[in-house]
């Protein structure tokens, strides 16, 4: 299935290391090292010897040893975090979110009076969608920081978090106005954060204030010189919010105060794409391309556009390049298997399937490697076997229109013209890039015909194209 976020240009809620471990399982299982700690130990310093045993303890699997050690540490430098706080960050780092949530929860229970505990598990409820228990777990570290009456270097780390999580809690409501002065006060705090100026922007904007957005973005782009020109992400910004027309002005903006930034060339590109532009689309991803050879977001979506155009030897080219240059990237691998079906050649056509079987093995979870499993099994004659794969791609109740397609064809050659019929409609309906779009409503007509009399109660299946958005 087609990536249908290409370019990630977004704002996000700082969170520490072991937050996102917990809900996202980006950490890989990698040994344990004192020096990788999320701890504030100055930098004149080694850390104490005692964290450099509890962490060999801990890769070990000495989890007893490792925290009996971090209470002697702790207890000699009161710039450290409670015990089970680094244990939570040792258990990060290992990939294992249940060690994380159970130090902390104790971490609670033994240190009630720390703030620390309470604004990691509020990083990871906002994370979860919890946003209500999101905002009294920072509520209660506001609460805690006030009185707070230990480690100066310690608050003045977490008076941040603190600030970008309150900030995010009043985001999750919509409350933009709360959003924005916990923002500030963390600009008090930190006025060359470019991340709390770039959420500070976004606030602006949702309340309608353009010119104090930009301006924001402009301040932020200053800090970070790498970020996408603020006109595309003002762009980016209208385009969401379905204004298609201020989005094209202000990306005629970007490309007009950055003409060889090869980021906004690509924004420019996936907002053409999106809107069935796929001429433009073209022109700005070969701009992109040929500003910065080899992109893999470029590749990634010049190929997707090639798909889009039945250029499939084309795609076959970018998705080739993209997969060489990561070749465990999913979205590489999955599309490249749709370019190669999609070709007459027998070779091409066993290594789509190849590709496909790989990545339902790499990916056993994922709705799009069964989806495009099942579309290569189709193509090859497997019509049992590729029911099957669709029908696990579906099973979620989450999926996207071309597995709609995919699936009501396969039904559709089985005999099953009135599910078919219902799948068809469903992917119809949603108004999103949608590849197969003629070739469903070609199908749908086919269907149509030979089945006239449909059932009074007979309605399209929801198809939601993607996930809501957080």
């Amino acid at each position: 299935m087609m990536r249908k976020s290409i370019l990630s240009i977004s704002i996000v809620v700082g969170l520490s290391a072991f937050a996102i471990a917990c809900t996202m399982g980006r950490l890989s299982a990698e040994p344990i090292a004192p020096d990788s700690l999320d701890v504030p130990v100055p930098e004149a310093e080694k850390p104490p010897q005692e964290l450099t045993d509890a962490a060999a303890l801990f890769n070990k699997r000495n989890f007893r040893g490792a925290y009996e050690k971090l209470v002697e540490a702790v207890k000699k430098n009161p710039n450290l975090p409670p015990a089970n706080i680094i244990m939570a960050q040792f258990y990060a780092q290992s990939n294992n979110p249940n060690g994380v949530r159970g130090s902390l929860e104790r971490a609670v229970i033994d240190t009630p009076e720390d703030p620390q505990a309470y604004l990691v598990l509020g990083d990871i409820a906002l994370r979860e969608r919890r946003f209500a228990e999101g905002r009294l777990l920072f509520e209660k570290a506001a609460e805690l920081l006030e009185s707070w009456q230990g480690s100066k270097p310690r608050k003045d780390g977490m008076m941040p978090q603190l600030y970008s999580g309150l900030a995010a809690a009043a985001e999750a409501r919509s409350d933009w106005d709360a959003a924005q002065q916990h923002l500030l006060k963390w600009l008090e705090l930190d006025a060359k954060s470019a991340l709390a100026m770039q959420r500070l922007a976004q606030c602006q904007f949702r309340q309608e204030k353009i010119d104090e957005a930009l301006q924001s973005l402009q301040a932020a782009a200053k800090l970070e010189p790498e970020m996408l020109v603020p006109e595309a992400i003002l762009a980016q910004w209208f385009a969401r919010t379905g204004d298609q027309t201020a989005a094209k002005q202000w990306l005629v903006k970007a490309l007009t105060a950055a003409p060889r930034d090869a980021k906004a060339r690509l924004v420019a590109a996936q907002w053409a794409w999106e809107t069935d532009q796929l001429d433009e689309a073209q022109k700005q991803a070969d701009a992109a391309l040929q500003l910065n050879p080899g992109n893999f977001s470029a590749l990634i979506l010049r190929g997707i556009i090639s798909l889009f155009r039945k250029d499939y030897a084309g795609a076959e080219k970018f998705f080739e390049s993209a997969h060489l240059q990561s070749p465990q990237d999913f979205a590489a691998s999955n599309n490249l298997a749709i370019a190669l079906i999609e070709q007459q050649d027998d070779q091409k056509r066993q290594r789509a399937l190849a590709y496909a079987e790989n990545n339902i093995k790499q990916y056993p979870n994922a709705s799009d490697a069964y989806s495009t499993y099942g579309w290569v099994l189709y193509k090859l004659g497997r019509l049992q076997d590729a029911e099957a794969a669709l029908r696990k791609a579906v099973s979620g109740g989450q999926f996207s229109a071309e597995t709609a397609f995919y699936l009501a064809n396969v039904l559709a050659d089985s005999g099953h013209d009135a599910d078919a019929i219902r799948l068809v409609q469903g992917a119809l309906q949603t108004t999103g890039p949608f590849a197969q779009r003629a070739e469903a409503k070609a199908l749908l007509q086919q269907l149509q015909a030979s089945q006239p009399q449909q059932p009074r109660d007979s309605q399209p299946l929801p198809l939601p194209s993607e996930t809501p958005p957080p």
